[in-house]
């Protein structure tokens, strides 16, 4: 499943939507693009709460275990000037083609 954020703000039934998505899916992939790349700035508990989600369920003994893949397009971020924590990582234009060619179903927040 991929989710686009081109949001900064993230309203409740959005964040909703991101948890419910992880935890229905075996593999997440969420994008911030445009002023999204603000967002987990902005929404850091979320965030925060969602990667130690992430963290004990792989401990967990899960067969399939679910996984979140958290990344924003270098480009974007750079022209608005936004610092992104490490745990999020950039990927260009081409790797997000190549992410949105694996993950047929979209979820696009704005």
């Amino acid at each position: 499943m991929l989710i686009t954020i081109s949001t900064p703000n993230l309203s409740t039934e959005y964040k909703q939507l991101i948890e419910a998505t992880f935890e229905q899916s075996t593999s997440t992939y969420v994008v911030f693009v445009g002023d999204g790349v603000y967002a987990p700035a902005l929404n850091t508990a979320f965030f925060e709460r969602l990667a130690n989600t992430v963290k004990s369920t792989v401990e967990s003994t899960a067969k399939d275990k679910p996984t979140l893949n958290l990344s924003f397009l270098s480009t974007d971020a750079d022209t608005r000037g936004a610092n992104l924590p490490e745990h999020i990582n950039p990927i260009s234009h081409k790797e997000f083609a190549a992410i949105s060619a694996k993950n047929q179903h979209w979820i696009p927040l704005s």
